[in-house]
């Protein structure tokens, strides 16, 4: 299928450095570990499983390529931002639930709501 750059131009992008990278994507892998032994199966839930794999396998991807820009741009569709977005969300969560109430606790899930947060506002006006 052929693009135009005005195609190209209203797919959401957001520009990650390396580090948040590595970090966004054990934050995605685990959280699906938790939705497929946790949550009971559903259409939605397999819908957010479909998209956040995609998400996971294009930050490997990403990480593992020899060519790495500090800050690199990463596309994601609507269906995958909303996975994602959901993803930080219930991954602060598990770790109010899980870990022990500590200032590096805090501190985690104030820069996890952080990236969610400015990820939502790097990426809100291809939502509209």
């Amino acid at each position: 299928m052929k693009t135009t750059r005005g195609q190209v131009a209203n797919v959401p992008q957001a520009h990650i450095g390396l580090n948040d990278a590595c970090v966004l994507l054990t934050m995605v892998t685990a959280y699906l570990l938790y939705l497929r032994k946790a949550v009971p199966p559903s259409p939605k839930q397999e819908t957010q499983l479909r998209a956040l794999r995609s998400v996971q396998q294009r930050l490997s991807a990403l990480l593992a390529s020899p060519q790495q820009a500090e800050e690199t741009p990463i596309w994601l569709t609507q269906q995958e931002i909303q996975a994602l977005y959901e993803a930080l969300s219930g991954f602060a969560r598990l770790i109010r639930l899980i870990i022990p109430a500590s200032t590096l606790r805090d501190e985690t899930i104030r820069d996890i709501e952080g990236f969610r947060e400015t990820l939502k506002m790097r990426l809100a006006p291809a939502q509209s």
